[in-house]
């Protein structure tokens, strides 16, 4: 026995209730904007244990690091806009290093800048300015690079 068209009914209902056009189009839409979106940054995070692991990865030769950095550091953190040709980065680093660095981020031509709470090195080499701002009683440092 063959079904009629008539007998079918039910399939035809079931299939639309569980697939609504205009419901699952707007979805669609949705999930394809939010993914054009997530695709398009161009802001690169990259992180790194040590200096000898930043070295091995080269990441001084691609310019986003700064040239000099504590032996000590660690936690080394780049965020960089590929966009803007801009990045920020922190380090972590052993206090008791903080004045032979400034010692050789000058030596290199940085200008210093001092306050009550912090020294600010700036220093342009290879094409970038870097900002480097070291807080007298912490050891961490923070910089912000942008490219000439």
């Amino acid at each position: 026995m063959t079904a009629s068209p008539a007998d079918s009914n039910w399939d035809r209902v079931s299939v639309s209730a569980a697939f609504d056009a205009p419901s699952c189009m707007r979805s669609l839409i949705a999930t394809l904007a939010l993914l054009t979106l997530a695709g398009c940054s161009d802001e690169v995070t990259t992180r790194f244990s040590t200096l000898a692991d930043a070295s091995e990865q080269q990441a001084f030769q691609r310019g986003w690091l700064p040239p000099i950095l504590p032996d000590s550091a660690t936690s080394i953190v780049e965020q960089n806009n590929l966009d803007l040709n801009t990045g920020t980065g922190s380090f972590d680093y052993d206090l008791s290093e903080r004045d032979a660095y400034i010692k050789r981020l000058t030596e290199a031509g940085a200008l210093s800048r001092a306050d009550e709470k912090s020294d600010v090195l700036i220093l342009t080499k290879n094409g970038s300015r870097w900002e480097i701002q070291l807080p007298c009683h912490s050891g961490a440092g923070e910089w912000r690079v942008q490219q000439e």
